[in-house]
């Protein structure tokens, strides 16, 4: 428990937003905290594991990524490292010999793989390891010092480099191959690595996670990225010594798809695009919950755990909570659905709002009984920052979003006819202040996720659906339809105007997927089959 103990925190229960710093941590128990029972884990560990591992920002990559390699052997590269690296030996290539070639990135990039590979047979050398493969392996990296993947290919690049710049060899096959050590060389050893990788009964598996800042840094890395993904195709086709999956960020991936000289090559098809469901994302909520709980505040715990029986699930979040609240709107509902309603169905989104909700400083409220202040103020709090990440998120692709959206503050209802948005646009200039013609504004807010389509409406909400919930573009009929703004930007468009749409009762948004009675989204449009029982 000591390794929860410092997860999840009396300032963060819910533990980090982000897995990243979880895992870096290499902390023990982790295992707890994720979720092995949702769909998308069961595609992941699936027998056509996915290579590439899509998704949102805060939708959980990282914790996808390790997660379902855990029954394999795992061998993880710093990324930000590597790419540097990377960036730096085909930058030293061209100055010293000309123009490297996509094919000849990709070989690079495989020798990097390889070079983790060795280090992994080196490190985890079995008895019935062929004997003259094995020692081999252990010749040419002749005892290395370094006990770090990362590092091992950080040399590996250093002496590339190196190499580069000697003019007396000819050719990247030599360059790379030649390389020796020990009286072995690095062809000699890769062979070697891969027959002995072929008879282990546990596959490796090399990981590398998303980088955080990619969409700052995608010009300056198109070469690196372009080789890596050809070599990834490649290795996907006939690679059976060992596989890699990589994390990259769906809000870049037509610019990353793009990067690809031939796609259908590079990527063919072994990629997996994450969507959570709401039941999943509170089932998650529930389980970290009851962890805090029973870890800081034991006696509180078996006083909710007992006080949660025979309520639905999620029971301890709903036993903790009011059963019912007022809305900023003056609306009664059921506090999990508000909650609900303020996140795009990413984890991140809702344990930041968890996180401020339950630490909320209001009189009476504790994380074993929250108050409907507390829900409030808290989610008020996070709005801000959770918004704040959706326009870093989509920084490279929209770099004028913030500006474009704020001019909309106040000048329009919560759901509204189409063609008044046009109107606006034209009213406040924001044309001139973007350069946006409004054919890119439009589907800028759709995936932004700040606006959707209303496709039903109740007493109490309109019901919209939102890009991120499809795998394509949402579109608007200016003469016939009606759009809605998404919770989350609510407040940050709306502030002033609040009164005045409380006044009117105006109708909340209710993001289509919220609803945790509602069947899987995900199957019924088609993404994903249906989970097989038993």
């Amino acid at each position: 428990m000591n390794a929860l103990n410092r997860i999840l925190t009396t300032r963060e229960p819910f533990g980090p937003a982000d897995s990243e710093s979880v895992f870096e941590a290499g902390l023990a128990g982790v295992d707890e905290l994720l979720d092995r029972s949702n769909l998308i884990y069961a595609q992941t560990i699936s027998a056509s594991r996915p290579t590439y591992i899509i998704g949102r920002k805060g939708a959980g990559k990282t914790a996808f990524l390790f997660g379902s390699a855990m029954n394999n052997s795992v061998r993880a590269l710093r990324t930000a490292t590597v790419y540097q690296w990377m960036a730096s030996v085909i930058r030293c290539w061209t100055e010293v010999r000309g123009p490297l070639f996509v094919d000849q990135a990709a070989d690079i990039w495989e020798a990097v793989f390889e070079q983790v590979a060795l280090f992994h047979v080196h490190d985890t050398a079995q008895s019935d390891d062929p004997v003259n493969e094995l020692q081999d392996v252990w010749d040419h990296l002749d005892h290395p010092e370094h006990t770090d993947a990362t590092k091992i290919t950080e040399r590996f690049l250093a002496e590339l480099q190196r190499r580069i710049g000697n003019r007396e060899l000819i050719g990247l096959n030599e360059i790379i191959g030649d390389v020796s050590h020990g009286g072995v060389t690095f062809d000699q050893a890769r062979r070697a690595m891969r027959v002995i990788l072929r008879k282990r009964q546990q596959p490796l598996v090399i990981v590398m996670d998303n980088l955080e800042d990619l969409h700052a840094r995608l010009p300056e890395l198109r070469d690196v990225l372009s080789g890596m993904f050809r070599c990834v195709g490649r290795v996907i086709l006939g690679n059976d010594a060992f596989g890699v999956q990589i994390c990259l960020p769906s809000e870049l991936f037509d610019q990353i798809h793009e990067i690809s000289t031939a796609p259908e090559k590079d990527f063919r098809g072994s990629y997996l695009t994450i969507y959570w469901t709401a039941k999943e994302l509170l089932r998650l909520a529930d389980n970290r919950l009851g962890l805090y709980l029973r870890t800081h505040h034991p006696d509180e715990y078996e006083v909710l755990l007992a006080k949660a029986a025979g309520r639905e699930e999620p029971r301890l979040l709903r036993a903790a909570l009011p059963h019912r609240m007022t809305s900023g709107l003056g609306a009664e509902e059921d506090p999990l659905a508000y909650l609900l309603r303020h996140t795009q169905l990413l984890p991140r989104h809702l344990i930041e709002i968890l996180n401020s909700v339950f630490t909320a400083p209001v009189n009476g409220s504790v994380p074993w009984a929250v108050t409907e202040e507390a829900i409030r103020g808290g989610t008020r709090r996070a709005e801000r920052m959770v918004v704040n990440g959706i326009f870093a998120a989509h920084q490279a692709s929209y770099p004028l979003a913030r500006e474009a959206l704020v001019r909309l503050s106040d000048r329009l209802e919560i759901c509204f006819a189409a063609r008044e948005l046009h109107r606006v646009f034209n009213r406040e200039g924001i044309r001139k202040a973007t350069g946006m013609e409004f054919g890119e504004f439009l589907p800028m807010l759709f995936t932004l996720g700040a606006l959707g389509v209303r496709f039903d409406e109740t007493a109490r909400y309109n019901k919209a659906h939102f890009q991120y919930t499809f795998d394509s573009s949402l579109t608007g009929e200016e003469d016939t339809d009606y759009l809605c703004f998404h919770p989350l930007f609510t407040r940050y468009l709306h502030e002033r105007s609040l009164p005045k749409l409380r006044r009117k009762n105006a109708k909340a948004t209710y993001p289509h997927g919220c609803d945790p009675a509602d069947e899987d989204y995900r199957v019924s449009l088609g993404y994903t089959a249906a989970a097989v029982r038993g």
